[in-house]
């Protein structure tokens, strides 16, 4: 019989400098594809149009994400808990519509202001109460709220509107006012 001498495992290669090391775990990274993606889109709209990156295109552009950043923030919460909110639309609406009715009868923005974000916590609390205390699926309630507060919605505004013409100039400049390219309303976001 010969023995046989036990096998060793390869000594790690010692050679290889740190930066290929580095450009390694960067190429192995998910969002490296994403971001290539994004990157992609950004120059193929900036070609098909050369305003798409001038400072009242940026402007535009933080402006329509900063609402969706607020809500997703939201909703991260609600997601980390475990649970969803589909009446989170629902709720933004009637909030608005409640601080665009303040305001158009010649109220103060900041009480326009403490009354959406009054009537986005009384909802929220409903949710929340009835998830908690009732035990019921928050997809199911939060199903419900949101066709309850449609129909409050409905109800309340009826065919009315409320457009920018409607609301006190103030208001109105600092929803699109800012610094450089960036509104007033993304950097509130951004702190949120």
């Amino acid at each position: 019989m010969t023995a046989t001498a036990p096998q060793q495992a390869p000594a790690p290669d010692v050679s290889e400098p740190g930066g290929t090391r580095l450009v390694d775990r960067v190429l192995r990274m998910r969002e490296l594809a994403i971001l290539a993606v994004f990157l992609v889109m950004i120059a193929v709209t900036q070609a098909g149009n050369s305003e798409f990156l001038s400072e009242q295109g940026i402007k535009d552009l933080l402006l329509n994400a900063t609402i969706l950043v607020l809500v997703a923030t939201g909703q991260a919460l609600v997601v980390i808990t475990r649970n969803v909110d589909l009446s989170v639309g629902s709720t933004l609406g009637i909030s608005a519509f409640a601080a665009g009715t303040c305001l158009q009868g010649g109220g103060s923005p900041v009480v326009a202001v403490l009354l959406a974000v009054l009537t986005g916590v009384g909802f929220g609390l409903l949710n929340g109460l009835l998830v908690s205390l009732g035990q019921v699926p928050a997809l199911v309630v939060t199903l419900g709220t949101l066709y309850v507060i449609r129909g409050i919605d409905s109800i309340w505004v009826g065919s009315r509107q409320i457009t920018a013409a409607d609301l006190p100039g103030g208001f109105v400049d600092f929803g699109s006012a800012g610094i450089l390219a960036v509104p007033y309303l993304a950097l509130i976001a951004l702190t949120v």
